[in-house]
């Protein structure tokens, strides 16, 4: 594993109250699609969590690369029996989720993204609030940004809202990426699985579902407990690919009978155009942007107003290409620099 976390400055955890003299199972499902150079990563960083009482699930899902060779040697070389590996034919990110779900033993079931890692003590700091709070459904932490060699880039993806409600999300995905989430069994036996038609925007269509259609609540962990791996294929992202799924999730929860007012419904499927638009703009495709943008101001013109980055998105459109990546750094520095909560609101 590529980066390691200190556990001592955490030691006050320890005294949490709540903690179970037996430890519940956490079943950690990684989904396994062409992650050959990352997933040893990715496995060893779960099986090496301080919470011990765990199991692996890697669902290996068609791959055409060496992921299942390497998760193999992988098997081979720990024989730590927490360590699962299921292999079916390519069906996606949602229906690889789902079967780890449906393979998993634990109580509580987390999610983790073959090319990505979690920090030792992930899983002790999250599993202190759900054993705490038995109305949280829900748990997830900040990431830490690594290049696609693993390496810290200096950066943090920090949510401000750690208590996001039912509004909050369908806005916007506060969880940030798939892999810092942390959840109850019963999110998934009260809400259904993954919605295997997605193939983008399939997580935030999922949290929405469960902060609906249950009373679990989400809580978050201010503390950067992920690390996010930025790869080379960031970079060709597919923005119209993403815009289709974002439709159709948004369609999703409108027919749900989940009771979403459409001004709500109309501001999250904007910002999800506004995060094409700005994808697109950093890549240079400014027509692109130029299409996506106009169409987040169609659905929701308010985002203007209540979205730093539309308006930094907008303004860019007007410099040249390569003032924007200084903006994008501004921005992200800007980000990083702001100081986490120091309570949850």
């Amino acid at each position: 594993m590529e980066l390691s976390r200190s556990t001592h400055a955490h030691a006050s955890m320890a005294a949490t109250p709540a903690r179970e003299t037996i430890q519940p199972l956490v079943s950690i499902v990684i989904p396994c699609y062409d992650v050959g150079p990352y997933v040893q990563a990715a496995v060893e960083s779960a099986l090496d969590q301080t919470w011990p009482h765990l199991e692996v699930i890697a669902v290996e899902d068609g791959a055409r690369d060496n992921t299942l060779a390497v998760l193999r040697k992988i098997s081979s070389q720990r024989s730590d029996q927490r360590l699962r590996i299921v292999s079916q034919p390519n069906r996606g990110l949602s229906a690889a989720r789902n079967t780890g779900i449906r393979e998993s033993r634990g109580r509580f079931i987390g999610f983790l993204d073959g090319d990505d890692i979690w920090m030792p003590d992930k899983v002790d700091r999250q599993m202190a609030i759900l054993l705490s709070r038995p109305q949280v459904g829900l748990t997830f932490s900040h990431s830490l940004y690594l290049d696609e060699a693993g390496r810290p880039t200096g950066r943090t993806l920090a949510e401000q809202r750690l208590r996001p409600a039912l509004a909050d999300m369908v806005r916007r995905n506060h969880f940030g990426n798939g892999s810092t989430v942390i959840a109850r069994r019963e999110c998934f036996e009260q809400a259904g699985f993954f919605d295997e038609d997605l193939h983008s925007c399939e997580d935030y269509e999922m949290w929405c579902r469960i902060l609906a259609l249950t009373s679990l609540q989400a809580q978050g962990v201010a503390e950067p407990l992920t690390g996010y791996r930025l790869r080379s294929t960031s970079l060709t992202f597919d923005h119209y690919r993403f815009a289709r799924n974002a439709d159709l999730a948004m369609d999703k929860l409108r027919k749900g009978g989940l009771g979403l007012s459409d001004a709500l419904l109309r501001a999250g499927h904007a910002m999800h155009y506004r995060i094409a638009a700005w994808r697109a703009l950093l890549a240079g495709r400014d027509s692109a942007a130029r299409a996506l943008m106009l169409q987040a101001l169609r659905l929701y013109p308010q985002i203007v107003l209540s979205d730093l980055r539309t308006a930094a998105a907008i303004a860019a459109m007007l410099v040249p290409h390569p003032a924007r990546r200084a903006l994008e750094g501004a921005l992200s520095s800007w980000r990083t620099r702001r100081p986490l909560p120091s309570k949850l609101e």
